[in-house]
This record gives structure tokens, sequence and C-alpha cells, in this order.
């Protein structure tokens, strides 16, 4: 469970603030062009932001809900998922009050964090104990370098706009090419001056399947 943990960590919370951080050149490069407008960009993104922040949480259901099944505590995740429902229902119609569509997609996040939480309070109880020390710092150390990751991603993306120039979709792919390149760079130095083991077993995981 703790490397599992570990790993998604590592893959998603870099991914979770490069999707916050480059939300709306991402969705420029992909949509933006013929009826799609750069207010639809803006939403789409904004959106997309709020979205990602729950990614973390669906990661961890994905993981600790098969886990109840081998236990053979087949409700519990059953039951945790209908009350999730509930609470994904009260959530967006609050905040799509005060939020309109993006509260629906941080509605859906909380949900998912929450459903999350909840699996991994009555696992650990469960287990005795999930490593839960080892993976904070783990948590503390991804989260340090991510932070760092997107600072380097909003710079490049600010440089790319120095140096090309344009609306046009080539000069748009090449500076958000750029920021993630950049993000990237920093992402890996981060994590080897912070000793992050699961950086190495996340390329490693991901180079296995590129060559599949």
């Amino acid at each position: 469970m703790a490397d599992g943990l570990t790993l998604m960590l590592m893959l998603n919370v870099p991914a979770t603030v490069g999707l916050v951080a480059l939300a709306t050149p991402i969705v420029r490069v992909i949509f933006e062009r013929a009826a799609f407008t750069a207010a639809d960009t803006a939403a789409t993104a904004a959106a997309l932001q709020f979205y990602a922040i729950g990614l973390v949480g669906y990661s961890v259901v994905r993981i600790a809900s098969p886990v109840f099944y081998a236990l053979g505590q087949n409700r519990t995740p059953v039951f945790i998922s209908v009350a999730t429902v509930l609470v994904n229902a009260a959530l967006n119609v609050a905040l799509v009050r005060v939020m309109g569509y993006r509260g629906l997609a941080l509605g859906t996040s909380i949900a998912a964090l929450f459903n999350a939480t909840i699996l991994m309070v009555l696992l650990r109880r469960r287990l005795e104990g999930i490593e839960g020390r080892r993976v904070a710092s783990a948590f503390v150390r991804i989260a340090a370098a991510s932070a760092l990751m997107a600072a380097a991603a909003i710079a490049g993306e600010a440089a790319g706009m120095r140096w090309l120039p344009g609306g046009g979709l080539l000069p748009q792919m090449a500076r958000l090419g750029l920021a993630i390149g950049v993000a990237l760079a920093v992402l890996a130095a981060s994590a080897h001056a912070l000793h992050i083991r699961e950086f190495r077993d996340g390329l490693a995981m991901v180079a296995r399947r590129i060559r599949r």
C-alpha cells in the first residue's frame, strides 16, 4: 500500500500542479480555433483547474478500494461511494450558486478527496497502519518539487511569450513545449536534490509502458 501510494503521489501531484499552472495554454493549443474563442478557453481552463484538484483523490480510491475487496470487506467501499455521491450532490448544489460551473468541478474534486480520506482512515485501522510517516514524508518532498516545477512552468510560458510571439498554432505549441520541458527538467533536478526515490520508480514504470 505504501509503495503504491507514494508512486501514485509522484505521478499525480506534479500532474495536478502542472495542469493548474498550464491549464490555459494547454486548452488553447488543443481547442482554441474556429468557434472556440478565447473566452471559451478561459472557461474550460478554469474547469480543468478545479477538476485537477481531485486527481489525487480519484487515484487513492483506485488503490484503496480493491484492498477492501481483497480483505473481504466488499460493503465498505460501496457504502462510502454512496455517501460520496450524496456529498458530491450537496457540494454541487451549494457551490454552483457561488461559483457557477466551476463549483460543479470543485464539488466533484472535494467529493473525490472525501472518498479517498474516508477509505484511507478505515484502511489504516484495518491494516493497523500503512506506513503513514513514510507516505507523508514522500508527499511533502514531492509537493515541494512540484511547487518548483510549477514556478518553472509559469516562467517558461512567460519566456515563450517573449521569445516566440504570435497567435498561430505552431508558436503556441512551441511555447507550451518549452514550458513543459523546462518544468520537467526542474522536477527531475528537484527530485534528485530531495532524494525522491519514487521519481526514479515512476520513470522506470513509464519507460516500461512506452516499450510495450
